[in-house]
């Protein structure tokens, strides 16, 4: 199996038990993978931050509804959330947001939109590009 695929393996087999004993539809799984182009080895001191945030208000920061950080950040890397739906409120907006930071100086962010489809588990491919020179 691929590196990648074994976390996220696990929390699909996590989020069928969460869900076994729940009400239906009672969580959102959003799960996917974060990359870059570029054909280089990070340090491992590198920090992979992936975000679920509440983009609804234009003149106002996201609201982050789950977060993770993990280090050893190869690509592509794998992320998953399983998050309570009542969380999302009717009519918001929702997106991945991700970047990778060395010594909390930012190396790559996403620089697009990686909307949230609340009705479509399909995994979302979330691109970073390299900041600076």
């Amino acid at each position: 199996m691929n590196r990648w695929l074994k976390p996220l393996a696990a929390v699909a087999m996590s989020a069928g038990l969460l869900t076994a004993c729940a009400t239906p539809n009672a969580s959102v799984e959003i799960q996917g993978e974060v990359w870059f182009k570029e054909r280089i080895a990070l340090p491992p001191q590198a920090v992979l931050s992936v975000q679920i945030q509440d983009v609804s208000k234009m003149d106002a920061p996201a609201v982050v509804l789950a977060a993770f950080e993990r280090d050893d950040v190869t690509t592509p890397a794998p992320f998953g959330f399983v998050i309570p739906r009542d969380q999302f409120e009717a009519g918001h907006t929702y997106s991945v947001g991700a970047k990778i930071t060395l010594d909390g100086k930012l190396m790559f962010i996403n620089t697009q939109s990686y909307p949230i489809d609340l009705g479509d588990s399909a995994p979302i491919s979330v691109l970073v590009q390299r900041v600076g020179g």
